[in-house]
């Protein structure tokens, strides 16, 4: 049998050998990644602040990276490439259809509700005032995988009787941004995009809201599959506490002016979400063959 001694001595070696990596791992900074729902200098605007408050509350960096498509950032999450990812409703489900679920942190609060709408647009001086005279229109859509720019929204017009074979022309448009233009300058007979985002960038614009989805679960933040659950719990609880500090409310505002701060979340919070994918990706499918 070896001494004593001799392996005391082995397994102080062993440590002293592990404790630069160990190290290294931990002050690697954290991956914080998001859709490009507007464009990345915005998104790298919005979220900067939340990445560091977050990097403070638990001790380790913690950087914001931007998909180059909705399909990049979908299978980043899915294969685990992202140590924290930002994503829609109809995004989680689809991972964890494709991948398996995710493990849940905190969802978005607006005006201390975890709910939110998708909106349908049109022209101040339109002549279309319901869904149902979307028939033969131009309609702008955010990315084909957006909840609220695409998915929700053709919802809305399958339940009002127009598909998308009934529409004159659609386009799927990088961004929410380019949607909002696309309609104010004439492009599109209307547009969709997420509530806050009009709010935010088209309040103050030559359009107004047609359309209204019901409420839906917010968007929400997940680890990848493999995070040290004691990691995973220190970042749900700095999410869940961004209101109660200064640098998290800093944080928040910084996002947006109606984010009141983030909420818990389960897994059945996005039933609903389920339910209109179940309508809706058929006809998004069948029209990319």
């Amino acid at each position: 049998m070896m001494p004593y001694l001799l392996r005391l001595t082995l397994l102080c070696a062993l440590l002293l050998a592990l404790t630069p990596a160990a190290r290294a791992a931990d002050d690697k900074p954290l991956t914080l990644g998001f859709m490009p729902y507007l464009n990345a200098k915005e998104l790298l605007a919005k979220y900067a602040p939340l990445a560091d408050y977050l990097g403070k509350a638990i001790g380790r960096p913690v950087q914001v990276v931007v998909a180059k498509d909705y399909a990049e950032h979908i299978r980043n999450t899915g294969e685990d490439k992202l140590d924290i990812s930002f994503l829609g409703g109809s995004p989680y489900v689809v991972i964890g259809d494709q991948y398996g679920r995710k493990p849940l942190l905190a969802r978005y609060e607006f005006n201390r509700q975890p709910t939110f709408r998708a909106v349908i647009f049109t022209a101040k001086n339109s002549a279309i005032h319901k869904l149902s005279e979307m028939r033969g229109r131009a309609m702008a859509f955010g990315s084909a995988k957006s909840t609220l720019s695409t998915q929700v929204p053709l919802y809305m017009l399958m339940q009002a009787g127009v598909g998308l074979k009934d529409l004159g022309s659609y386009e799927h448009l990088r961004n929410h941004e380019n949607v909002i233009l696309g309609v104010e300058l004439g492009d599109f007979d209307a547009g969709a995009v997420a509530e806050e985002v009009y709010r935010e960038h088209g309040a103050n614009r030559d359009v107004r809201i047609l359309a209204e989805s019901q409420s839906l679960s917010t968007h929400v933040f997940v680890t990848r599959a493999n995070m040290p659950a004691s990691l995973r719990e220190r970042i749900a609880k700095a999410l869940l506490n961004a209101s109660t500090t200064p640098v998290g409310q800093e944080a928040l505002r910084a996002i947006g002016g109606t984010l009141t701060g983030f909420a818990p979340v389960a897994d059945s919070d996005y039933d609903l979400h389920r339910t209109i994918l179940s309508d809706v990706l058929p006809a998004l499918r069948a029209a990319q063959q």
